[in-house]
């Protein structure tokens, strides 16, 4: 059985992903950020994005899903292994994304894993470490090229 403080933690950490994924989904780049610690490392190269910490991703972010005319964050499928002030976590996102494409705008889908390392600081759990895995794409243009920072 799982103690209090395992549950509440579970929850944190829970919420904290919840949070980073909503902040980008508002272009909120501050509170995106905030959800990593400072130096954090993370990697979303295998779908086409930056590698870096937090601020260097943060600019590639904002400067990449500006250019799109929206998109959502659906983040499920909780994987946690907590022990004490240290989680590794696999969770699941569906990403909706409305582009401009060659033919029109048109709205595709693409499914990814998040392997994250977060920690326990006085600020409450950060993701620490993340690794992002593309687990496949739906109706993106047959020319489409993942759009590269300014």
């Amino acid at each position: 059985m799982l103690s209090l403080q395992a549950l509440s933690d579970r929850a944190e950490i829970g919420d904290l992903l919840v949070r980073e994924a909503g902040a980008m989904d508002r272009r909120d780049w501050e509170s995106w950020q905030s959800c990593f610690s400072e130096n954090a490392s993370i990697d979303y190269s295998e779908n086409d994005g930056a590698v870096g910490s937090p601020a260097e991703v943060r600019a590639w972010l904002a400067s990449v899903l500006g250019r799109f005319h929206s998109y959502q964050h659906l983040s499920s499928n909780l994987e946690i292994e907590l022990e004490d002030d240290f989680a590794r976590v696999r969770t699941m996102q569906y990403i909706a994304v409305k582009m401009e494409a060659s033919d029109g705008v048109r709205v595709v889908f693409s499914g990814i894993w998040f392997r994250d390392e977060v920690t326990r600081t006085s600020d409450g759990w950060k993701i620490s470490k993340r690794h992002e895995e593309l687990a496949w794409r739906h109706n993106f243009p047959t020319d489409f090229e993942a759009p590269v920072a300014d």
